[in-house]
């Protein structure tokens, strides 16, 4: 998934502009002092890129403005600390209930993620579009009668780090086994210092 980061300056500050509310051409020119063809054309790329809406507001007099908001995918370009408010309930969960009761509290919500999704059918392809849509650039391939899933960005980085990959030893290994009740979990190789990768390893069941 892109990140606002990785588009040029002017998109970047449109993007934070419309975080704060719609605005018409000639405002975001005045703001941003920048020419309004130059906006529009801006603007245009990021529609076409599914970042910005636009629509025709009536006004008392005069034809009606078009305005420009953000979307529900432009806001998926701004980074949200998931990761430090994940690890801060985590800790204060442990304190209280124990790591035992975290790791069982973990299991039953990576077993009703799924049951809640929506997608019928479950499997390989289903649990990259999972994977994918949080933004882990996730990829699988087919190796000595196993599926080997590699995800290039963890989102849950930090909180591995910090936890000892606790997170990923159940939450996640509970959410693929019951995506994928005929596979089981059988090899990792998890995020370390420096190394924002990880490969899960999936082998069939026997029974």
């Amino acid at each position: 998934m892109e990140e606002i980061a990785t588009l040029g300056a002017s998109k970047q500050r449109i993007l934070k502009e419309l975080l704060e509310k719609p605005r018409v051409i000639y405002e975001l020119s005045d703001k941003l002092d920048i020419r309004s063809n130059a906006v529009r054309e801006h603007l245009n790329m990021l529609e076409g890129m599914g970042y910005v809406e636009s629509k025709f507001i009536k006004t008392k007099v005069g034809r009606p403005k078009k305005t420009y908001n953000i979307s529900s995918d432009g806001m998926k370009l701004f980074p949200k600390k998931y990761d430090l408010l994940l690890k801060i309930l985590l800790d204060e969960l442990t304190s209280e209930k124990g790591v035992l009761w975290v790791r069982d509290f973990l299991k039953r919500a990576g077993k009703r993620i799924v049951k809640e999704d929506e997608t019928k059918f479950k499997g390989i392809s289903e649990l990259l579009t999972f994977y994918n849509n949080l933004g882990c650039m996730a990829t699988a391939i087919e190796k000595d009668g196993n599926i080997v899933i590699k995800r290039n960005n963890c989102i849950y980085y930090s909180l591995a780090l910090e936890t000892n990959n606790v997170f990923c030893g159940t939450f996640e290994d509970a959410l693929i086994e019951s995506m994928l009740p005929s596979y089981k979990v059988t090899k990792k190789d998890t995020v370390s210092k420096d190394k924002y990768d990880c490969e899960i390893t999936l082998t069939k069941s026997e029974s």
